[in-house]
């Protein structure tokens, strides 16, 4: 089956999606990972987002999710650091917390989830560090250095969206948010000081704190085109970098807006560019 990953769309859900349909159709797809931070649009010159855009570019991403999966297409809809803060209700970079509950719903609307496996690489937004796994999965990754190690991309991935369904429970049901927090934590590479989470981490935090003989595909930092890191783990594991529709501070855009290619047949990871399933990408909304 081919797969299609799509990095961090930040309310560009118009723009984007179009090219996803086009990348469908003409790569013959019949799975999307979209990699989250589907809200805000943040820039520093303003603290929170816009509420008319963040919710209609959800409710448009919904509806195509809806229409996709309609279709027999699987669309496995991945959480950001962005779109947790509405879950948590807290402040974040550019969160709207009077969007909270319609956030929350259409959040919900598209079954969003923590992982997926896609041709034995874990997805995630930020990627899974070994910090996380031990302390928050009670995973002994200390025990896979040197030997094969008892998870694998599938197990953990269906480890990380338990765990997210658990915390949902506890915080709707119970009113107990502390599950929820401990996947939103955040190490020092991007300004926090615990340990490096899934929605958080930074690139160096994952090729130095990466999980053993894990292959991982991330968003969350911008690069221009999809690519692999130079940068391996201890033991040669590898990262594909996704985030490619981020703009800076001014709204201009950092990255070519390709996207992934994942054929686990061919076991081909490449980047596909707008241009070659005939779309064009601007960088604005």
């Amino acid at each position: 089956m081919k797969t299609i990953v799509v990095g961090d769309m930040h309310q560009k859900q118009r723009p984007i999606l179009p090219i996803v349909d086009n990348a469908i159709r003409f790569l013959g797809a019949r799975r999307v990972v979209l990699l989250g931070d589907y809200c805000d649009d943040y820039s520093p010159n303003r603290d929170t987002t816009d509420a008319k855009k963040l919710l209609e570019g959800l409710e448009f991403q919904a509806d195509w999710i809806d229409r996709t999966r309609g279709r027999g297409i699987q669309v496995d809809v991945l959480l950001g650091n962005h779109d947790m803060q509405y879950l948590i209700e807290r402040q974040g970079p550019g969160t709207n917390l009077n969007c909270t509950i319609p956030a929350q719903r259409l959040l919900a609307q598209m079954n969003v989830h923590m992982a997926a496996a896609v041709d034995g690489w874990l997805a995630t937004h930020a990627g899974l560090t070994s910090q996380f796994a031990n302390v928050v999965l009670e995973i002994d990754t200390n025990a896979a250095r040197s030997d094969r190690p008892s998870y694998s991309a599938e197990s953990l991935s269906d480890q990380l969206n338990a765990t997210f369904d658990h915390a949902l429970f506890e915080m709707f049901e119970r009113g107990n948010d502390e599950e929820l927090l401990l996947l939103n934590l955040c190490g020092p590479g991007r300004g926090g000081a615990c340990i490096p989470g899934p929605l958080w981490a930074s690139t160096s935090e994952l090729t130095l704190l990466g999980m053993p003989h894990l292959n991982q595909i991330i968003g969350h930092t911008p690069v221009y085109s999809v690519r692999e890191l130079e940068e391996q783990g201890f033991r040669g594991e590898r990262f594909m970098a996704c985030d490619t529709f981020s703009t800076d501070f001014d709204f201009r855009p950092l990255g070519d807006g390709s996207i992934l290619l994942a054929d686990d047949e061919t076991h081909e990871m490449r980047a596909v560019t707008p241009e070659e399933v005939e779309c064009e990408w601007s960088g604005t909304c």
